[in-house]
């Protein structure tokens, strides 16, 4: 488990989950993940991301060495899969609702760290059901228009 500071818990959590987040998908992209990409992708200071490295090598989630690159852990990695998964539900969730995709992106972003294990759970659950239940959501679909 994390450790959480005392300044902002939810907020120290989200940064890790997002950093970790943004590494798993330039390592699935690229096969590799650089401190000035993750730069780039979540438009912030390189020195930033040095020091998130480090705290993340420290945690154990990322095996970083200066100036050589980084890998995640076991740990790290199911982490980010984690994320990354809650992600694509919240998604998948507010494209049922009809959420465009640009909304649905910056949405997601905004409450995949804050959404509660049981919940993410059921909306899993729910979007899988209308994946398998096109009929449903046709009829769904048409209620929003």
């Amino acid at each position: 488990m994390l450790r959480r500071s005392s300044r902002n818990p939810v907020s120290d959590l989200t940064r890790v989950e997002d950093y970790l987040e943004v590494i798993y998908s330039l390592i699935q992209e690229k096969g590799y993940a650089r401190p000035c990409d993750i730069a780039d992708r979540l438009n912030v200071k390189s020195a930033s991301v040095t020091g998130m490295m480090r705290r993340l090598h420290r945690i154990g989630l990322i095996v970083y060495e200066r100036y050589r690159g980084l890998t995640l852990t076991s740990k790290g990695e199911r982490l980010a899969k984690s994320v990354q998964q809650n992600h694509s539900t919240l998604i998948n969730f507010l494209h049922i609702l009809g959420v465009e995709e640009k909304t649905a992106q910056l949405d997601a972003e905004g409450i995949e760290h804050h959404v509660h294990k049981i919940s993410i759970d059921r909306i899993r659950c729910f979007v899988d059901y209308a994946a398998q239940h096109p009929s449903w959501f046709k009829t769904f679909a048409d209620t929003l228009k």
